[in-house]
């Protein structure tokens, strides 16, 4: 007599292995360089709304 209500055995993918060093640190570097462009312009962005606000009052 067979179970009819036994799922499938899952098919894993093999993985890839372990990924290139300089590939994961190029990914860092954009990574970290994105987070200080973006600090940089809203940093910038508030002082210069500071400023506009300091003249237009």
């Amino acid at each position: 007599m067979t179970n009819t209500n036994t799922p499938a055995p899952h098919s894993v993918p093999p993985s890839p292995g372990r990924r290139l060093a300089g590939v994961c640190r190029f990914r860092r570097t954009i990574g970290i360089a994105f987070a200080r462009g973006a600090a940089h312009a809203t940093g910038a962005g508030l002082v210069g709304l500071l400023f506009w606000w300091i003249t237009h009052r």
